[in-house]
């Protein structure tokens, strides 16, 4: 009897790839050192800045469980210990966990998943404050094999996220301004031309919702034609472009729409040489209640070398550009050349090491600038330097 497209090749690759197993219980252990060295500036402050050396260590496992051939349930746990010499207030340990179960009936494959984060982490780059935040989501939905070739996804999806109430960045609150519900119901066709390209059309209908600041309430649709290429095609990653209707509820933000884009694509040259890309644009909400929402345009480039059987170097640029949109009722920000943009820079060197098979250390350099046309005191740069590290049980 056949199954759902993916799901006896991902029941087939846990048994035999993973490192542990007990019962009915398949464990793969993994240790991330994320960061080893030295941040010039912790804060991401203007002017005089302060650094420190900080450590980043993250143990996690995954977990999965098959049931024959007809279910699969999978789980990932893991934490971010995050440890700064000088500054214990930048401290925080970060835990996460997610679930999904998959049943796989003849042509179709019914799914749910569950998602749990508590970090300090920054949400974007926008904000420069190690804030306590918590991000919850719930999804589920089933893909329906309609013809070899052809699978259509039907999903929906329910995500919060809430910053502790102590929590203030530039004098705004952000538990006020960030707290969302969001709900998403989307519809995803995919046709696969052959075994190493397929096209997909994804749409999707979005509500974000702001409990203490309503005046954010946003509907909005977005639709995006796709391709996604497997290794061994010419090209590598996957490109969705398309058109974003924004839409807030209250008459202070003016709607608007254009073009939307998730794109990663890398091309290997002479199985030594990789060329990638990267393009980011969509709309985004910000921390501030005079601006609550900017367009982000986010492109980047990378280069990666093999220089020995297990060394590499790779080299990359990355431009994170912001474009506000401030409420029509403030005069002060809706005048001529109000306009604010705030654009980010990182240019990053690393070298690779392949210890053993399953550890691969990496020695760094990441140099951040960024600069903003409204607020001086967002104006910075940073230098972080340090050791990186992955090793598989």
């Amino acid at each position: 009897m056949p199954t759902a497209p993916g799901s006896q090749q991902s029941i087939d690759e846990i048994r035999e790839n993973y490192r542990l197993h007990a019962g009915p219980f398949y464990v793969e252990p993994t240790v991330l050192l994320k960061e080893l060295g030295v941040d010039t500036n912790v804060f991401n402050q203007a002017g005089d800045s302060q650094a420190d050396f900080t450590m980043t260590v993250a143990p996690q496992a995954a977990v999965a469980v098959p049931f024959g051939n007809r279910a699969l349930v999978k789980s990932l746990l893991a934490t971010d210990l995050v440890y700064y010499a000088q500054y214990a207030s930048e401290r925080s340990v970060d835990p996460q966990a997610a679930v999904r179960a998959e049943l796989y009936a003849n042509r179709l494959t019914f799914y749910a998943e569950e998602a749990y984060l508590n970090t300090r982490e920054r949400l974007n780059y926008e904000i420069d404050l190690r804030a306590r935040h918590l991000q919850n989501e719930l999804s589920g939905g089933v893909a329906v094999r309609a013809t070899t070739r052809l699978t259509v996804d039907l999903a929906a999806r329910l995500g919060r996220i809430r910053f502790d109430g102590d929590d203030y960045f530039g004098g705004q609150r952000l538990k006020e301004t960030l707290d969302r519900d969001t709900r998403v119901y989307s519809a995803t066709a995919r046709h696969r031309r052959n075994g190493l390209t397929t096209f997909g059309l994804r749409s999707e209908v979005q509500t974000d919702r702001f409990p203490l600041s309503p005046v954010r309430d946003t509907d909005s649709f977005r639709v995006m034609p796709g391709v996604e290429l497997r290794p061994r095609a010419l090209l590598n990653g996957s490109a969705w472009v398309g058109y974003r209707r924004f839409e807030p509820k209250a008459a202070a933000l003016p709607p608007r729409a254009g073009l939307v884009s998730q794109l990663s694509l890398s091309y290997t040259l002479l199985g030594a040489t990789v060329f990638g890309v990267t393009y980011d644009r969509d709309y985004q909400f910000a921390y501030e209640a005079r601006t609550p929402y900017f367009v982000d345009n986010s492109v980047g480039v990378f280069v990666r070398r093999a220089i020995s059987a297990r060394a590499d170097v790779r080299v990359n640029v990355t431009r994170h550009r912001y474009g506000y949109q401030t409420l029509l009722t403030d005069p002060i920000l809706t005048g001529p050349g109000s306009e604010r943009v705030d654009t980010t820079d990182n240019y990053g060197v690393n070298v690779g090491f392949r210890v053993r098979r399953q550890t691969r250390a990496g020695l760094g350099l990441s140099y951040w600038t960024r600069d903003s046309t409204g607020l001086d005191f967002r104006n910075y740069k940073g230098l972080r330097i340090g050791l990186t590290m992955d090793h598989e049980f």
